[in-house]
């Protein structure tokens, strides 16, 4: 069930996303423990009159201006989209060479719509692999170093899903420049980095260099992922080759999601507060119950999700376990086939919520230590 590698596909030939077709049925199945959602669970208290959001767009507001407030940018150098997942596909489409490789370099594990989007763009999908080593998730620089010549455009994830961890600083560094003396942009997916925001983590790729184009939207750290607002940021020809795209492709945003957005922005920041009190209080109860079933587990250093080993595949024990304790979680090997002994498991969600769930992921773990299937 990973993402599904390789070149250009068209009609029958579209992929679907396995990780989807796996776990929309099983969200809808509103299992009473849901610890899956690797976005952070907030109760937005918004009153905004029906009127107003569906005349947004007459309002002269211009929801490019908030972001570029927000992160230090000019408005030229930000172009909204209809969430992270639009603004991936398109900047990989903005940032390729006219005359260079119709193929993209995709950071593996990975969520699917990353590395198979550009497969609908045109372009051949070459994987480049970051893993543990010593402690940390490395990039494998062999690997990337050979693939640089094949490729138009680097896409990577820097809080890597579903592990939660960023990617350290000397491979940053070294990415930017090896990537920039190549002539390869870089596509990075920020949606997990703002819950770094004011501390050593925060990095935004957008900052350290010119070839780059950051993505991000309202979805994992906000919790506004039904409005689907996300955005690019990055040198302004490339959004200008972004907007241009958009509106060939959409025409102009959603109103209401706008207006949605517009109310929220001045308040981001009290909803990242909630979401690390949030994570001060549910993480160490997922930590003691690990201990308890006699998991090594250390957490990310920021965020809401974190990636446990099971020792045994994760979809045959979430069928077998988790489903009848009405549990669930998500399989790492819908990143990567090596995770598939693997869950992923995020305590973004309401603490009491998250508390009931403790004794039943314990249930949970003794249930496979003692079937073990």
């Amino acid at each position: 069930m990973e993402p599904r590698l390789g070149g250009p596909v068209s009609g029958d030939e579209i992929p679907p996303v396995d990780y989807l077709s796996w776990y929309v049925p099983r969200l809808q199945e509103n299992r009473p423990h849901d610890l899956s959602q690797s976005g952070f669970v907030y109760d937005w208290d918004l009153n905004l009159d029906h009127n107003k959001m569906l005349g947004f767009w007459k309002s002269g507001a211009n929801p490019a201006d908030w972001v570029a407030a927000r992160y230090g940018v000019g408005v030229n150098q930000v172009c909204v989209t209809h969430g992270v997942c639009q603004a991936i596909s398109l900047a990989i489409l903005a940032a390729l060479p006219e005359d260079g490789p119709r193929a993209v370099g995709v950071e593996m594990p990975s969520f699917a719509v990353v590395s198979q989007c550009a497969r609908l763009l045109g372009c051949e999908v070459i994987p480049f692999h970051r893993g543990p080593n010593a402690g940390e998730w490395r990039l494998n620089r062999d690997e990337v170093s050979a693939i640089l010549p094949r490729v138009g455009v680097i896409a990577l994830t820097p809080v890597m899903n579903p592990t939660g961890e960023m990617i350290s600083k000397d491979d940053e560094e070294w990415l930017i420049e090896i990537t920039r003396d190549a002539g390869v942009n870089i596509v990075s997916d920020e949606v997990y980095l703002d819950a770094a925001m004011g501390t050593e983590f925060y990095r935004p790729m957008h900052m350290c260099a010119e070839h780059v184009i950051s993505v991000n939207s309202l979805t994992k750290c906000y919790g506004l992922g039904p409005i689907r607002f996300g955005w690019a940021i990055g040198p302004s020809n490339l959004i200008e080759n972004i907007r241009n795209a958009f509106h060939n492709l959409q025409g102009m945003a959603s109103a209401p999601s706008m207006a949605i957005a517009e109310a929220a922005f001045p308040h981001l920041d009290e909803a990242l507060d909630a979401l690390r009190k949030q994570r001060e209080v549910n993480l160490p109860k997922l930590i003691e119950i690990l201990s308890e079933n006699g998991v090594e587990w250390v957490p990310p250093p920021f965020g809401i999700f974190g990636l446990i080993p099971l020792g045994t595949d994760a979809v045959q024990a979430m069928a077998e376990y988790g489903a009848p304790l009405g549990l669930l979680a998500t399989p790492g090997g819908m990143f990567h086939k090596d995770l598939a002994n693997h869950l992923r498991i995020a305590w973004g969600g309401d603490p009491a919520a998250f508390e009931a769930a403790m004794p039943v992921l314990s249930q949970f773990l003794k249930s496979i230590q003692d079937g073990n299937f």
